[in-house]
């Protein structure tokens, strides 16, 4: 099966979907959470911020892949056994086969790059930073910013797919991440950080 024709396939998979649009916003949270900590902890340094989000979006990505990879493989195959034990027959090597195979690597794929884009998007401004298009400070700010249109983009689809109001879905994504920044801020009220 080539590459174009699984990518259409993969455009009726709900749960590229879902892997999509759940681990971009996880990769958000994570992300705002180690900009909110380090801003506040007075380090107004990008190449901290860069350096600790691409850690953490590696090993998102990784996981991801990983992970995803794993079950959809056991879930298909488990599925493909099934459909060959009514068919009574062997389907290896088939269409049905190579389109099982590729559907797994690309819904494992969208399960770990999402919180790799998102976080790409994330630390955009202090990549800016780092080449003197901006000032550290800003990039905390602009980077914010980036996560607030994230996160309603992320919850505008999730109104779009449930078919309703696509602006309170949006807000109630943003609500996550001002979640994350107030429990952050607390931590820090706490000396926790």
């Amino acid at each position: 099966m080539d590459l174009l024709k699984a990518l259409k396939e993969l455009k009726n998979e709900e749960i590229a979907r879902r892997y999509f649009v759940m681990n971009s916003f996880d990769g958000a949270l994570t992300i705002l959470g180690i900009v909110i900590a380090v801003y506040i902890s007075g380090k107004h340094d990008s190449k901290l911020i860069i350096i600790s989000s691409l850690g953490a979006a590696v090993a998102m990505a990784i996981s991801g892949i990983w992970g995803a990879y794993s079950i959809e493989r056991a879930e298909r195959l488990r599925g493909l056994k099934e459909l060959e034990r009514h068919l009574m027959a062997d389907l290896e090597e088939t269409e049905i086969e190579k389109k099982v195979n590729a559907t797994t690597i690309l819904v494992a794929l969208v399960d770990g790059l999402s919180p790799m884009l998102a976080t790409l998007l994330i630390i955009s401004p202090f990549f800016a930073s780092q080449v003197g298009f901006i000032e550290a400070e800003s990039a905390f700010y602009y980077s914010i910013a980036v996560v607030v249109v994230i996160l309603f983009l992320l919850g505008a689809l999730v109104g779009h797919v449930a078919k309703e109001d696509r602006i309170k879905s949006g807000a109630k994504m943003l609500l996550a991440g001002i979640s994350v920044a107030v429990v952050v801020f607390l931590l820090d009220l706490l000396k926790v950080l």
